[in-house]
């Protein structure tokens, strides 16, 4: 049984495993994150008496929500606008994050490009999230681009 007419079996389970993966991924790291901040603010308390909360960016469940997309669909439009929606905000974390860690403020810190701020912000793990979302949105698009083509085709035959 096809995903649909455009896109085979193989095809389909094979994306439906790179969006597992990235979504265990996420999961892996979230957790670490956890762990991390937990260890942090035990060390921090027994010093300082403070209590810090523990920040995790849960946008990365997007992942979660593309998997099942992708599961539960036979088509690819919903997946494809949660995926850009995620890189879209994937992106612009990333330079929140920048602009979160600067020191001095708006007035001493120099101008940085927005791409620059991106990288600047980035760390290991968001190269590698940043490559399972980039395999995502392009399969997926080559997917649509192949329905559009194929749809084409179909109507500019003669019955």
């Amino acid at each position: 049984m096809k995903a649909n007419n455009y896109i085979s079996k193989t095809e389909h389970k094979l994306l439906l495993t790179v969006a597992f993966t990235a979504f265990i991924f996420v999961l892996t790291i979230i957790t670490l994150q956890v762990v991390v901040s937990y260890n942090y603010s035990v060390s921090n308390n027994r010093f300082s008496g403070t209590n810090d909360t523990i920040k995790i960016p849960l946008f990365h469940f997007l992942t979660l929500f593309i998997f099942i997309a992708l599961l539960k669909t036979k088509r690819f439009l919903l997946p494809l606008f949660l995926t850009v929606f995620y890189a879209f905000v994937f992106i612009y974390g990333l330079s929140v994050r920048y602009n979160a860690g600067r020191v001095g403020g708006e007035e001493f810190s120099p101008k940085v490009a927005f791409l620059d701020q991106v990288y600047r912000g980035a760390d290991n793990f968001d190269y590698i999230a940043a490559v399972f979302i980039s395999i995502l949105l392009f399969w997926q698009i080559s997917i649509l681009l192949r329905m559009l083509i194929k749809t084409l085709q179909r109507k500019t035959e003669l019955p």
